[in-house]
């Protein structure tokens, strides 16, 4: 071999690395290019969009979704997924509702809603853990369960609460700037779970039961607390993304999770997370509800009917989890 081939040779791995190096920033980075993509056509065909107002208006409808799908992006992350999530929301909106009813404290009362929506993922988790069954199967049935108790603790109506604290209705209206408080409480939320998974020994755990469960159990690794953990967390941020839910209605409606729909899972996986797990930013999952956000408004703004908004947001979350699946390959 001549010194031209053995030059060659040596390039020819430097180069695809390059290349697979560019698919991978490009893959990472494509949920930022969609979104500012996005912004710029929903500002060409609506003079309404930039507006203060409407801005506003976007980053507060996406702040409960936000809460929602941070829990999912946890669960997501570890090769699992949490349904129960959207009756979670529901439950622990009545449950606010009731308790602020009763003249519970505001401190004590988002409390006891945290544990009990963290009490939903502990039940979650462990079923999964010990049984070995499907995370879709138990969700989706912890789902209709939540569904059902929310019904219980309303009583079957929508609570209407007289007397609401100053600090229920602030979270919902008061604003930095043309920012909503409740916004840059998500973002302090999302700031936190980055740190906690990119930081921590149990984040890290998170990301490897995603990645290849059989080598965390051969690893050492406490698979049933990290699932476990994870779901606890998810169901914590549904009780909160509950909390903000009354914030905004200011009544417990038994059906208020319903409105979240697939769009907690969408949001997760057009913000670059896979659902198969191990890859993939708790911070990226802003973006996806950015997006959703943006494509939500930019429909109603530009008139479309009820149906055509249906139809072309089922599309997207289709198109969302294709794209997922073909990053996964």
């Amino acid at each position: 071999m001549n010194v031209k081939e053995t030059i060659a040779r040596l390039l020819k791995p430097a180069e695809g690395q390059a290349s697979f190096n560019r698919r991978k920033l490009l893959a990472t980075f494509s949920p930022i290019i969609g979104l500012i993509a996005l912004f710029i056509l929903a500002s060409s065909l609506s003079d309404s969009f930039l507006t203060t107002t409407n801005l506003t208006n976007v980053l507060r409808q996406v702040s409960v979704l936000g809460f929602a799908s941070l829990g999912m992006t946890i669960v997501i992350l570890t090769g699992n997924i949490d349904l129960s999530i959207i009756g979670n929301v529901s439950m622990s909106t009545t449950l606010v509702a009731v308790l602020l009813q009763q003249e519970w404290p505001v401190g004590p009362m988002i409390v006891v809603v945290m544990l009990a929506g963290s009490l939903v993922g502990l039940i979650n988790g462990m079923i999964l853990s010990y049984f070995q069954i499907e995370s879709f199967v138990v969700t989706m049935g912890m789902q209709v369960v939540c569904f059902g108790m929310s019904l219980f603790i309303a009583g079957g109506r929508t609570v209407i609460v007289d007397n609401l604290a100053p600090f229920m209705l602030d979270l919902a209206s008061v604003r930095v700037g043309m920012v909503p408080v409740m916004f840059l409480i998500l973002l302090g939320f999302y700031l936190v779970f980055f740190i906690f998974t990119k930081k921590t020994r149990m984040g890290r755990y998170i990301y490897a039961l995603g990645g290849n469960e059989e080598v965390c159990y051969i690893s050492g690794v406490n698979v049933t607390l990290v699932r476990i953990t994870a779901y606890v967390l998810s169901g914590m941020m549904a009780a909160v993304a509950g909390i903000f839910t009354f914030s905004r209605s200011l009544c417990g409606d038994p059906a208020a999770g319903q409105a979240l729909g697939m769009y907690v899972v969408a949001a997760v996986v057009i913000g670059g997370t896979k659902m198969s797990g191990g890859r993939g930013s708790v911070l990226f999952s802003i973006i996806g509800i950015l997006i959703i956000g943006i494509i939500n408004n930019t429909l109603n703004l530009v008139g479309f009917q009820y149906y055509a908004q249906q139809i072309i947001q089922g599309v997207i979350i289709i198109l969302a989890v294709v794209l997922s699946s073909k990053r996964r390959r």
